[in-house]
């Protein structure tokens, strides 16, 4: 009967008056996790579930006078959960305490634990009784030992015939020719077959091919005496042929002379577990499945933001195997100032916004910072209890730069918008000033010729013939810049004698500067004819040249040094004047970009956008070196040999 006790997958106790287990079968281990040295050293009742108190100990009391009593209640498991227990217990003559439970989940089992129950209830009791006949035999020497003896083989017998027949789970006895000598209903039900169709076939008979193989090496250890017991999930064959998982525990049955009598087998059907667990399997297949096969970073992480899961697109983003991240907290790849935005995200969700999407910036292997965007899950159990959370991620680098370029762009379109608005006015500003001196001189020669001085005729007139000529630089400038924006600014070198050219730029600007400024011209080199453009010269020397006599004090000198180089040329034009403040040399040649430091001194901002426009069309280089107050040298390289067609 110990064999049968500690095999039993049901509770089975016994306790004293006091409340404590003294006896329990090993199944309380395995279902509540607790170990039996714990469960007998608290009182049983601190088990039971508060809420079932009341109903239990009222059970206990109707035990004492009813002999039997059967009812419901939860027992506490190691993990803090609970369990629903089925119970069926009564009390001997010495106050002990005799039950069996059971896990309600099967709807047949009251009425099979109600027949083990009893079996077993009654067995335990009439051991007890026939120990205690036993002892007033012994103490009485009425019977002999020979009759004790063969009493109790045949009680054992009894006991081991409504055990076997009566038991919920299947069970067999087999001998060495592998027949069946013995089947219980349970076990001939489970598999189809009647108890004389069972009774004419062999275990290899109804086993399943591909777990025979596994089954043999443990049966022949057993028999052998290698090993007491084994035990093993395996699949039988039914009648209608179809498949049943069962739990198999096998024991050898032995003689006096440890000689091997039969095998007992215990079955227990495990069908609907093992489907439940392929229908499991299959179903975290189909999502592992469509998980791997998509482009997006799909993770799953803890509370504490530990990963337990990385899909392959996850792994080649950050080149690591699933080994080297699983494990590992989510934040490691978190830039360091975004991981408040992270955490935050995540706190907001809940039952009531289960979803959230956030970007942040992750770090890559090599070092490199790229964006990411997130869609967050959080997935709660069935106690609204957090598990763990679910997130799909995809780099939105390009989109981010393409954001970046996107307001780089918007805000260089505003402050040109804001430059040709300033520009607008400044033109206007200097159209109407020459136009002012144009109109009050010509009225002035209009009313008063007849009274005007020669001299003062003369000055007027210079004065309406100066303002023509700024009112056509003017012109010429925005046209030039116009034809450069819009690429019908062209490059048509022809042979020119250069020195000739820039001594005539040269002297025309020392006129324009009324001796206020001296400009001289320093040549370096074998002076040679060279094939350039003209006109597109001439627009880059009068503009040099004008801003280093227009941001000059009065009286400073303008260098002017020409280089005659093995295949270029080098302008280099150097003043002594206000200079221009390094953070602006950058955008210098930006069309309507003044210098900052300017102040009231005229200039529609063209000047330097054409000098480099046509420096360009040349294939020439430009260089600026300025410093606010000391002056600006200008470097301008234009190639004469290797010029565009």
């Amino acid at each position: 009967m110990n064999i049968f006790f500690s095999l039993s997958s049901d509770l089975i106790s016994i306790s004293d008056q006091d409340g404590y287990f003294q006896q329990l079968n090993p199944a309380w281990e395995k279902v509540l996790g607790w170990t039996l040295s714990q469960l007998r050293s608290q009182l049983w009742i601190e088990f039971v579930h508060p809420d079932d108190l009341a109903v239990t100990l009222n059970a206990e009391d109707r035990c004492q006078s009813e002999g039997i009593v059967e009812y419901e209640n939860r027992y506490r498991r190691q993990d803090g959960s609970y369990i629903r227990l089925f119970w069926r217990k009564t009390r001997d003559e010495q106050g002990l305490y005799y039950a069996v439970a059971k896990e309600i989940e099967d709807s047949q089992w009251r009425k099979i634990a109600q027949q083990q129950t009893m079996l077993e209830l009654e067995t335990r009791f009439q051991e007890r009784t026939t120990a205690l006949q036993q002892a007033n035999q012994q103490l009485n020497q009425k019977i002999d030992e020979q009759q004790q003896t063969a009493e109790a083989l045949r009680h054992s017998e009894e006991q081991f015939r409504r055990v076997f027949d009566e038991a919920p789970i299947g069970m067999s006895l087999t001998g060495w020719d592998d027949r069946y000598i013995r089947v219980n209903r349970a076990f001939f039900e489970m598999l189809g077959y009647t108890e004389s169709e069972l009774m004419a076939l062999t275990f290899k008979d109804i086993t399943h091919p591909e777990d025979l193989e596994q089954e043999l090496p443990s049966l022949n250890q057993v028999r052998k005496g290698a090993i007491n017991s084994f035990k093993l999930e395996k699949r039988y064959l039914k009648k209608n042929k179809e498949i049943l998982w069962v739990n198999l525990t096998l024991m050898v049955l032995r003689n006096e002379g440890r000689e091997v009598l039969y095998d007992l087998a215990m079955v227990e059907d495990i069908t609907e577990r093992k489907l439940s667990e392929e229908a499991l399997r299959q179903s975290e297949a189909r999502y592992r499945a469509i998980v791997e096969d998509q482009t997006e970073l799909i993770c799953r992480f803890t509370i504490n933001l530990t990963l337990t899961f990385v899909n392959e697109a996850y792994c080649r983003y950050f080149g690591k195997q699933q080994s080297e991240l699983i494990g590992n907290s989510f934040m490691l790849k978190v830039f360091q100032e975004d991981h408040e935005i992270f955490q935050q995200a995540i706190n907001s969700l809940s039952k009531e916004q289960p979803i959230i999407t956030h970007e942040h910036r992750t770090i890559m292997p090599s070092g490199e910072i790229r964006w990411q965007q997130w869609t967050n899950r959080v997935l709660f159990d069935e106690h609204d209890q957090i598990i763990e959370f679910q997130a799909a991620g995809r780099d939105i680098t390009p989109l981010k730069q393409a954001q970046a370029e996107m307001r780089k762009a918007l805000a260089k379109e505003r402050e040109l918008s804001e430059l040709r608005s300033s520009f607008v006015s400044l033109v206007s500003h200097e159209f109407r000033t020459p136009l002012t001196t144009i109109l009050s001189s010509s009225e002035l020669l209009q009313r008063y010729n007849h009274k005007l001085s020669d001299e003062k005729k003369f000055n007027h007139h210079y004065r309406i013939r100066s303002a023509v000529m700024l009112m056509t630089q003017l012109l010429d400038e925005v046209l030039t810049i116009g034809k450069a924006e819009a690429g019908q600014l062209r490059c048509e070198p022809t042979l020119m004698d250069l020195l000739a050219f820039c001594t005539e730029v040269v002297d025309s600007m020392q006129i324009g500067a009324n001796n206020k400024h001296k400009l001289t011209l320093e040549v370096f080199g074998e002076p040679t004819e060279v094939q350039m453009d003209e006109k597109l010269l001439r627009h880059i020397l009068t503009n040099l040249l004008s801003n280093a006599i227009k941001y000059s004090h009065e009286g400073g000198e303008i260098e002017f040094d020409l280089t005659y180089n093995y295949s270029d040329v080098v302008f280099i034009i150097k003043d002594s004047g206000i200079g221009i403040p390094q953070k602006e040399l950058e955008n210098l040649f930006d069309a309507f970009r003044r210098a900052s430091n300017v102040g009231t001194i005229q200039g529609t901002g063209l000047g330097l956008a054409i000098v480099k426009r046509c420096v360009d069309l040349h294939k020439g280089k430009i260089f600026v070196e300025s410093e606010v107050g000391l002056g600006t040298t200008f470097t301008v390289t234009l190639p004469y040999r290797s010029l565009p067609s």
